[in-house]
Formats: C-alpha cells, sequence, structure tokens
C-alpha cells in the first residue's frame, strides 16, 4: 500500500473518528441543552421560591412587628393593670377601715339602744307612777273640794247666825 492510501485510511479513520466525536459532541451538547433547559427551569421554581420566602419573611417581620407592638400594649395594659389593683388594695383597706367604724358605730348603737330601753322602761314606771299620783291627787282634790263645801256652807251657816245675832 502506499503512503498515500494509507494517509487517506487514516484520514478516513480520523474522519470517522471525527463523526463519533461530533455525534459524541452532539448528544453531550443536547445533554447539555437538556441540562441547561432543567437547570432554567430549576433557577426559575427557585426564583419563584424566593420571592416567596421573601414575602413569607416580609409577612414575618410585619408579624413581629405587630407582636412588638401588641407586647408594648400588654407591658401598658399590665402597668395600669398594677395601677388598679394598688387603687383597689388602697380602696379594700379603706372599706375595711369603715367597716370596723361602722361596726365600731353599731356597737355604740347597740349599748345606746339598750340604754333608751332602760330609760324607756323607767319612763314607763315614772308615767305609771305619776298616774296614780294623779289618780291620789284628784281623790284627794275631791275631798278637799268636799270639805271647801263643807267649809262654804259653815261659814254661811256662821254668816245667818252672827247676822240673827246683830238684829
Amino acid at each position: 500500500m502506499d503512503t498515500t492510501e494509507v494517509r487517506i485510511q487514516v484520514l478516513e479513520t480520523d474522519v470517522a473518528v471525527l463523526n463519533i466525536r461530533t455525534e459524541e459532541n452532539r448528544a453531550m451538547t443536547s445533554a447539555m441543552f437538556e441540562v441547561l433547559k432543567d437547570l432554567r427551569t430549576v433557577t426559575t421554581d427557585l426564583r419563584t421560591e424566593m420571592t416567596g420566602l421573601r414575602t413569607d419573611v416580609s409577612e414575618l417581620r410585619t408579624e413581629v412587628t405587630d407582636l412588638r407592638t401588641d407586647m408594648t400594649d400588654l407591658r401598658t395594659d399590665m402597668t395600669d393593670l398594677r395601677t388598679d389593683m394598688t387603687d383597689l388594695r388602697t380602696e379594700v383597706t379603706e372599706l375595711r377601715e369603715g367597716q370596723e367604724e361602722l361596726q365600731a358605730s353599731v356597737a355604740e348603737l347597740r349599748v345606746t339602744t339598750a340604754a333608751l330601753r332602760i330609760g324607756q322602761d323607767e319612763l314607763r314606771e315614772d308615767v305609771a307612777s305619776v298616774k296614780r299620783s294623779a289618780g291620789n291627787l284628784e281623790s284627794s282634790m275631791k275631798r278637799v273640794e268636799g270639805d271647801v263645801d263643807a267649809l262654804k256652807a259653815g261659814h254661811i251657816e256662821l254668816r245667818h247666825l252672827v247676822a240673827s245675832l246683830i238684829k
């Protein structure tokens, strides 16, 4: 064989190898494009998820801000409640003191009521005594009136006697 034929064969072999490599490169390129397409899909999905995550993070930040506001409001409410509790305790103490004063007043009123009942009983006895005395006085007055009537009659009789003596 001559060198030209060998060269042609080598060239044909090289061309065949190049054709195989070209096919492999095409298959590889096609596979790379598929991978690239998949990567673009994954990238798009990741961007969508990132957008969703950013939205979620933004919503979480808003919720955290709202929670902080709520916590501040709760702290304010707790302070107000503590103040109200202190005021209520003060009022309860004042009410207890007032209750104690009322109980002392009630005790005094009971003592006064008992004294008034005793005084009332004494007054009833005095009234009964006065009524008896008035009855006795009326009897005495009737006797005195009888005696006065007798004296008047005696006086009139004496006058008549003195008048008859003078004549």
